[in-house]
């Protein structure tokens, strides 16, 4: 669902403001500084309870303040939830007055977050990528929550025993997890397959592979963490010596990756920044069109800093891609030049001039 409105209260820079939003696009743009950033932070954190720029939420508050408070609506369901946090104390969410989890405040009014962090999709360690595909997926599938906690528990204590070399034990744990990770394989591996189906879809959409040349030597696959050719009960027992040596389970999904390769090499190897960059946006904006098509969930759309790294041919083609998306997506950027663009190619655009905002 879109947001129709969200208040900042001793927010980063911001003492007060309010926002309402366009069900549409949403572009803030100012020079660095002005709290562009900040908006987007605040807004994925009302939805997620969660930080984007950082681990520690108590750095939002602003300067001598002893908490800070945002406040979202939504016009359509009449929903309005709010996230407040003290110093010192953990940060709480309520859906119409009422405590919520983080996890229910996600499912609520999901939103999807590309960053510097998202940007450097290619590049980043393979415990990041999972991490992209874990968010959808946990929207996507009611169980899969579940399953993911109890195979990471599981994980947790089968390493604990190899640590230990407590092996007289150690069969029941192997069977259990090799159980619960082959069930979250197929989860994943059905939203992936999906997403890549997406994915080629939208660059047939915008004619990329006359645009990119790299584009039609590109091969997108998921690497599940362990030989496919086997069980992976069969794979944890083939693999006991190593572990046990090791003293830590080496194969099963929490190794899977999402391999990008041109040809037969990597694809961080060859493409520039920028190439990554559109790369990551493509991927995550599938992502997010199969969650609103397929399963009917409608994220915002979060884009910090759109333009950097960005040559007028990828940006151009970016702006295509924005014209896509069916889901309301808000974006920032900071050179003042774009701005005239970006509004005459996409319609239903709101826009704000942050330090106007702010004063």
């Amino acid at each position: 669902m879109a947001l129709s409105s969200i208040t900042l209260s001793s927010f980063r820079c911001f003492n007060s403001l309010k926002v309402d939003l366009s069900s549409g696009a949403n572009f803030f743009y100012g020079r660095n500084g002005s709290g562009k950033t900040s908006i987007l932070e605040a807004i994925y954190l009302v939805c997620s309870g969660r930080s984007f720029k950082s681990s520690n939420i108590e750095s939002a508050v602003k300067l001598g303040k002893e908490s800070f408070k945002l406040k979202a609506y939504d016009n359509d369901s009449g929903f309005i939830i709010e996230a407040y946090k003290e110093r010192s104390k953990a940060i709480q969410l309520k859906l119409n007055n009422k405590k919520i989890t983080i996890s229910e405040a996600a499912k609520t009014f999901p939103a999807t977050i590309i960053d510097n962090k998202t940007f450097s999709f290619t590049e980043a360690a393979p415990a990041f990528r999972r991490k992209i595909l874990d968010r959808a997926v946990f929207l996507s599938d009611e169980s899969y929550s579940a399953n993911w906690f109890a195979y990471f528990r599981s994980l947790k204590q089968r390493n604990k025993l190899l640590k230990e070399r407590q092996l007289s034990s150690l069969e029941p744990w192997t069977e259990k997890l090799a159980s619960l990770g082959e069930s979250l394989t197929e989860k994943r591996k059905i939203f992936f397959d999906q997403t890549k189906n997406e994915f080629g879809n939208i660059i047939n959409k915008l004619d990329l592979k006359s645009h990119k040349v790299f584009i039609s030597n590109l091969n997108v696959n998921y690497d599940q963490g362990w030989d496919s050719t086997n069980d992976l009960l069969t794979t944890f027992n083939s693999e006991k010596d190593t572990d046990i040596r090791r003293k830590v389970t080496t194969k099963g999904p929490h190794k899977a990756d999402i391999k990008i390769f041109i040809e037969n090499t990597d694809a961080k190897e060859i493409l520039s920044r920028g190439e990554q960059k559109l790369l990551a946006i493509i991927w995550l904006c599938s992502q997010h069109e199969v969650l609103r098509s397929i399963y009917n969930i409608k994220p915002t759309l979060l884009i910090d800093d759109v333009k950097s790294e960005l040559d007028i041919d990828t940006f151009n083609i970016y702006i295509s891609l924005l014209k896509l998306i069916q889901n309301q997506v808000i974006f920032s950027n900071i050179e003042d030049q774009i701005n005239s663009k970006i509004e005459a190619e996409l319609i239903n655009i709101k826009k704000f001039h942050v330090e106007q905002l702010s004063q």
